[in-house]
């Protein structure tokens, strides 16, 4: 098989999709790989480590896609529609809940499109997601955190807490809302550094489970309305960590709660690659990664784990490596056909869309895949 890796175009968007070491595995299994000149070059690699490894450096994205699966991070953006076409197979993280102008131009293209982060086996895990997640978590804490200080870098100053405190003062209060990796991660980093850290969960079993790891370290209740009013009043770090598998983020904030929580904090929506917990979340950038909205820096990085694109590219790829070899040696219909976890993630095919929450959430019929 011919397998294609563009660079990435999104803003600040450092990954790559497959790191030498696995083209090199790939090569020896019979298969081409073809990777855009610079491709690697965010994540610290060369193109000599992949010509080394096997690969072929090709000058132009049109070349990468020429291929017959291409393996990506981000979600085709507009400029790159141009190379989707019937028969195509394209891996890569596509959200398409938020994005229903990509989600028409892959049904009238008819590509097959497989999403990272509808991967899921049957325990429930979503093994692809997983690790950014977990880094999207930590990294929340971190610039939540910096966002807080006064002098944060942007032209709007934050409340001026530091998260851990010192002697006689009152750490700051952290608010996640959903204890998924990203939430569990988040709030790691936030108890780390010494933080007041409250879990609110929607799923009993995962209140449990967060218990059980936490234990005293941080408080964890069952997510309700009214709980989440009464810590708002004194939050001064929200984190939007609420997920439904292919699906929107849910709705769980309006501007009138925001206005709950003190002038100044910071509320970093990692939802917003899904479409944002808020009414009032929208994507940021990291030119300009902050707004205000009632009073509340609001942070929305959609690709917050490019900004630590050499360790979220090893923890990417260690999980999408073995995903990417399969669809290689069995053929992309095989592949899926034989896997329920591939099966599961294919979201357009053929014309049809394949996933249940993405139509859903597009408002459009839903086929069940057949192959």
């Amino acid at each position: 098989m011919i397998i294609g890796i563009p660079a990435e175009i999104k803003n600040r968007e450092h990954r790559v999709a497959l790191i030498p070491e696995g083209a090199r595995a790939l090569v020896e299994d019979g298969h081409q790989v073809l990777v855009e000149q610079g491709a690697g070059a965010g994540s610290g690699f060369s193109d000599k480590e992949y010509t080394d490894a096997g690969a072929m450096i090709v000058a132009s994205a049109a070349d990468a896609w020429a291929a017959e699966l291409v393996v990506k991070v981000k979600e085709p953006l507009p400029r790159e529609y141009q190379f989707l076409r019937p028969g195509l197979g394209l891996f890569t993280f596509l959200h398409l809940a938020a994005c229903p102008e990509l989600l028409q131009v892959l049904l009238e293209k008819k590509v097959l499109a497989i999403g990272y982060e509808t991967v899921q086996t049957d325990d429930g895990r979503l093994p692809l997601l997983a690790p950014m997640s977990q880094v999207a978590g930590r990294l929340a804490t971190q610039i939540g955190a910096s966002l807080l200080q006064s002098e944060n870098g942007t032209q709007w100053p934050g409340r001026g807490v530091l998260m851990g405190g010192v002697a006689n003062v009152k750490p700051a209060n952290v608010l996640i809302l959903g204890g998924g990796n990203v939430g569990r991660s988040a709030a790691e980093v936030a108890i780390g550094m010494g933080a007041i850290v409250h879990i609110l969960e929607a799923r009993v079993e995962s209140v449990a489970a967060l218990r059980q790891h936490f234990g005293q370290r941080c408080e964890v209740r069952f997510f309700a309305q009214q709980m989440m009013f009464e810590a708002l009043d004194e939050c001064d770090l929200l984190i939007g960590a609420a997920l439904v598998p292919g699906a929107h983020a849910p709705h769980l904030l309006t501007s009138s709660f925001l206005e709950r929580m003190p002038d100044g904090s910071v509320f970093m929506d990692v939802a917003i690659d899904q479409g944002g917990i808020s009414e009032t979340s929208r994507p940021t950038s990291y030119e300009q990664p902050v707004y205000v909205e009632s009073g509340v820096l609001h942070c929305c990085l959609p690709n917050l784990p490019s900004a630590v694109p050499v360790s979220s590219t090893q923890a990417l790829t260690a999980e999408t490596f073995p995903y990417i070899r399969l669809l290689a040696q069995a053929g992309m219909v095989s592949a899926i056909r034989e896997h329920r976890s591939l099966r599961r993630s294919v979201n357009t095919w053929d014309g049809q869309i394949t996933h249940p929450a993405v139509a859903e959430a597009a408002g459009m019929p839903y086929e069940p895949l057949s192959l």
